[in-house]
């Protein structure tokens, strides 16, 4: 197939960047993709897209365990906050923050702990945190920045998030594009696509590198550019403090998650230990187990003990109801979203455009570059497209195939596969049309406008550091320890140095800040 195999790969991106619709331009390459595969008929495309192309992915046993999964976990999340559970669990964390400094940790500690899903995040905590920051005369803009900078990072480091799902079902897709042969050359027999996704965590270097400077930040208290005028600007306002809810239900917002991450951690390490009773680490014995199966049995104990709870707190049925078909309703597109991935997976394995490509950039691009370029090609794209699950979708069944077969070692290929997921973090943080972008602001009730460019100038320095510092030294053989540590570094010493503390109240003119109510 030559260069054609690329082709739709190339659709999908080029009509990503131009329509900015990430579903539409996804289609499109399916479609193209078939096109091809069919030998240009029309009308035989159209079925092939529909059969065999998205029905197998749909029938998929894996695939549809990520699919209930990630709804399970929506309809959670959507009773707990009709419930109050959540709003509880962070009025809890909000009693510590007295001052300005503990308002800003403590709305960071907030986002962390709403881990599981990035929507969720920029909702709740945004919305919840927002009377206490008021209170204390944090701008809103700086409140948008920490929900921001915790919701999509947190998510896609978390070991159970709606997130996980998707990410592992991209590389397993990608994985089954490569021969045994390839896979044992590379040392990845023996290693499933969750496990390939929990020895890259220490990879993600945007993302936690993003969570060390918003908690730097927050703890110093010191700002620059437009931030600093911002938070200037909110020290002459003075707002009521928050009606917080009965405490009681602080277990609505505490049991679920709870339930969720021990019965999934526990299934693993049963599932690990049963499937290779020699191995002694816990990453062996995770790595070993089925991730799919710990995260939908996760997701139906916290959805059935919400639901539970919920009740009990005087939740009535058709709240309840009305609460599961608007969560489960929120990330439908995402869904769509995602079988149209595991789709045009399915067309670039058919066409060959794997082989194709590597065959093109043998010896030209030598595999120490690819992580820093993937990550520099993954954060453009969710830049201008605004969608990070498009982005992994249409880069990861190209990326991994790429630098396996590239004969890189497993720290590159590790990098690399952390790299399209780091970039795609990346964009979905700062560009202006992302849906985590937009909620943020949402929640946090701050005009979109001043968040993006409050926001930018934080997001562009940590970014510049998680590459230079970490994916550019990681593809010359410096250890991730290394450039995590000399990441961090360079995060606290550019707050200290372009940073500086507010000036006193008496000093700033009376005039508002770019807040909404």
């Amino acid at each position: 197939m030559g260069i054609l195999s690329l082709l739709p790969v190339f659709v999908a991106v080029g009509l990503s960047l131009w329509t900015k619709r990430a579903l539409f331009s996804l289609f499109c390459g399916v479609l193209l993709g078939a096109l091809l595969i069919v030998e240009g008929n029309p009308f035989s495309a159209i079925l092939y897209v529909v059969d065999p192309l998205f029905i197998d992915s749909v029938a998929d046993r894996d695939g549809m365990k990520v699919i209930v999964f990630s709804l399970f976990i929506a309809g959670t999340v959507e009773i707990m906050r009709v419930g109050q559970g959540t709003q509880a669990l962070v009025d809890w964390v909000a009693q510590f923050a007295t001052t300005r400094r503990r308002a800003l940790v403590g709305t960071w500690f907030a986002g962390l702990i709403v881990f599981f899903d990035d929507y969720a995040n920029c909702l709740i905590v945004g919305s919840s945190m927002r009377p206490i920051t008021d209170r204390l005369k944090v701008s809103r803009a700086k409140l948008a920045y920490l929900v921001d900078s915790t919701a999509a990072p947190v998510a896609t480091l978390a070991l159970i998030s709606t997130w996980v799902g998707y990410e592992v079902s991209l590389m397993d897709e990608a994985m089954q594009t490569l021969s045994p042969q390839i896979l044992q050359q590379a040392g990845l027999t023996d290693i499933s696509a969750y496990g390939l996704f929990i020895q890259g965590l220490p990879y993600r270097f945007y993302p936690i590198l993003a969570l060390v400077f918003g908690f730097v930040l927050a703890v110093s208290v010191r700002d620059f550019g437009p931030m600093r005028q911002s938070e200037q600007q909110a020290l002459t306002i003075d707002l009521p403090a928050p009606d917080p809810v009965s405490k009681n239900r602080i277990w609505l917002g505490v049991l679920p998650i709870f339930l969720l991450i021990a019965v999934a951690m526990m299934d693993l390490y049963t599932q690990g230990t049963a499937a290779n009773p020699n191995h002694t680490s816990l990453l062996d014995i995770i790595s070993a187990a089925d991730g799919y199966d710990a995260m939908l049995r996760g997701s139906i104990a916290a959805i059935v003990s919400a639901t539970g709870l919920a009740s009990l707190f005087g939740t009535s049925k058709s709240e309840m109801t009305n609460a599961i078909q608007e969560g489960m309703g929120r990330i439908g597109e995402a869904i769509v979203i995602l079988i149209l991935a595991w789709s045009i997976g399915t067309v670039m394995k058919e066409l060959g455009s794997a082989d194709y490509l590597v065959q093109v950039l043998d010896g030209v691009i030598e595999p120490k570059w690819l992580p820093s370029l993937v990550f520099i090609l993954a954060a453009g794209i969710a830049f201008a497209t605004g969608t990070s699950f498009g982005t992994m979708g249409t880069l990861m069944p190209l990326a991994l195939p790429l630098v396996v077969q590239s004969g890189a070692s497993i720290e590159i290929i590790l990098a690399v596969t952390a790299a399209v997921l780091s970039g795609a973090t990346w964009g979905d943080h700062c560009s202006p049309i992302s849906d985590t972008t937009v909620l943020s602001s949402v929640g946090t009730g701050c005009d979109h406008a001043e968040h993006v460019r409050t926001q930018l100038p934080y997001a562009m320095v940590s970014g510049l550091i998680s590459l230079l510092c970490c994916s550019i030294p990681v593809g010359f053989g410096v250890s991730w320890t290394v450039c995590l540590t000399l990441g961090t570094v360079m995060c606290i010493a550019s707050i200290w140095i372009l940073g500086k503390p507010l000036a006193p109240i008496d000093s700033t003119p009376e005039h508002t800040h770019g807040e909404t109510a």
